[in-house]
């Protein structure tokens, strides 16, 4: 049996759970919800092979001294699923709120909880707790496609798609790189010069703090790395809005046309909005959760692999939609080439290389991108982490079968309010139809014409 350190990601979530003021593993909920319901004798079998098939679900946890270290169990089962049926929206509501207070146990190798429900529209559901340290949220994709597959396979009498690669295997690679001395120094070198503006034109900045996060300005006063910004004390509110397949398909067309990814563009169309709500601030302090994918191996894996790196977007709005977000498209595939280096040194970085962020309305969000492939009927819904989340999180799930995005808002309620979600959502769907409809006109001059939107 082999034992593992923590990979650099995980290292996040461990920091996160080390300092987070409500002490609990994080953890993602995600559910399922079938038109035409689902068989559950059927359903335990394919979670069963969703076990065989992806090791991270059989990851377990284990103290070697003073150190946790992590294997892979060769055989697991989900174990007992329970059935619920909630008759009105309090229940189903009361229920997640219970559902994510109880930490998943690690020790016991129990990364993964499911429950079979039928909601009060008499759907029924796969609802799934799944821990941070087993997956993150394009993990998420990987698992509930790679369910659905199975599912139907079995009921179908096919044979079973092609099985995720190993997450085993990646915490090998990682293993590997934390004893390559050689190359970690590479990788602080590079980090060293973006944070402090040395690399490239275009400087980056990285603060993900603020100057009235009370724990932060602490930990400064003791001359410590600076707690992340997601550390404050705040509920938080699951929103989810669609962007229409017509606009999503503009989207491809014109990400195509240019050699740019959906990613850069939704981010950039969503830092261009922070910025108009701001009245037009030209540095905008956003995290883009990089998913640190760059094999195919990498994207068919389930297992955890986003690592946070904070990003400036700066906006120039002498130029148009393309010529900005062409820029930052450059930065980004610099970042994704070096994606390693140790948390706790990068906050070190962050810390030292800037002081304070913006906080403004919606200025410090989080950011990552989902693509799943789903069934006709079958509908993939993440849930809010409750507490404890960024001021807002949001998770695009780009659903390639009805070739819409669906965008997944974690707001905290005590900075941000629904109905500010709502309406930035409005703005943000006018931004794109905006830029995507005229991307080389400066942005001036465009969203002088249409002012009256915005």
């Amino acid at each position: 049996m082999n034992f593992y350190h923590f990979t650099y990601s995980q290292d996040v979530i461990r920091l996160q759970s080390k300092y987070a003021l409500f002490k609990r593993v994080l953890n993602i909920l995600f559910s399922l919800t079938f038109n035409d319901g689902f068989d559950e004798a059927l359903m335990r079998q394919a979670l069963d092979k969703l076990y065989e098939r992806n090791d991270c679900l059989r990851l377990r946890f284990v103290k070697q001294g003073k150190e946790t270290m992590q294997y892979f169990e060769p055989e697991r089962k989900p174990g007992k699923i329970p059935s619920l049926r909630f008759e009105t929206n309090g229940q189903y509501e009361a229920f997640f709120r219970r559902f994510r207070r109880k930490p998943t146990d690690l020790a016991k190798g129990d990364v993964l909880r499911v429950v079979f429900a039928v909601n009060p529209e008499g759907k029924q559901m796969v609802i799934c707790k799944i821990s941070h340290y087993a997956a993150d949220t394009y993990g998420i994709g990987v698992l509930a496609e790679d369910l659905m597959g199975i599912y139907h396979a079995l009921r179908d009498g096919k044979e079973l798609p092609p099985a995720p690669g190993s997450f085993e295997e990646i915490i090998r690679k990682d293993n590997e790189y934390r004893e390559d001395t050689a190359a970690t120094e590479r990788d602080k070198e590079f980090f060293h010069n973006y944070f402090f503006n040395l690399h490239g034109n275009h400087p980056v900045y990285c603060g993900t703090h603020g100057i009235r996060n009370d724990r932060w300005l602490k930990c400064k006063r003791k001359g410590k790395f600076s707690i992340p910004m997601m550390m404050i004390r705040c509920d938080t509110y699951p929103l989810q809005f669609v962007i229409p397949s017509a606009l999503t398909r503009q989207a491809e067309a014109w990400c195509e046309e240019h050699t740019i990814s959906l990613n850069t563009l939704f981010f950039m169309g969503f830092t261009l909005t922070l910025s108009l709500l701001n009245e037009r601030e030209t540095r905008l302090c956003n995290v883009e959760i990089l998913n640190c994918r760059g094999s195919l191996a990498d994207r068919r894996t389930a297992g955890t692999k986003a690592q946070g790196m904070a990003v400036c977007t700066d906006i120039d709005y002498g130029k148009g939609f393309l010529a900005n977000t062409t820029t930052l498209s450059e930065e980004q595939k610099e970042l994704y080439r070096h994606t390693r280096l140790s948390y706790l040194e990068g906050e070190i970085m962050q810390h030292d290389s800037w002081k304070f962020s913006m906080l403004d309305m919606l200025n410090c969000s989080g950011f990552s991108y989902i693509p799943f492939i789903s069934h006709e009927g079958v509908q993939l819904e993440l849930h809010s982490n409750g507490k404890g989340a960024l001021i807002t999180y949001v998770a695009l799930m780009h659903d390639m079968t009805r070739n819409e995005i669906f965008v997944n808002y974690d707001v905290q309620t005590r900075m941000v309010t629904p109905l500010q979600l709502v309406d930035f959502q409005n703005r943000y769907i006018r931004v794109l139809e905006t830029v995507l409809a005229d991307s080389e006109t400066p942005l001036d001059r465009l969203f002088g014409q249409v002012a009256k939107f915005l």
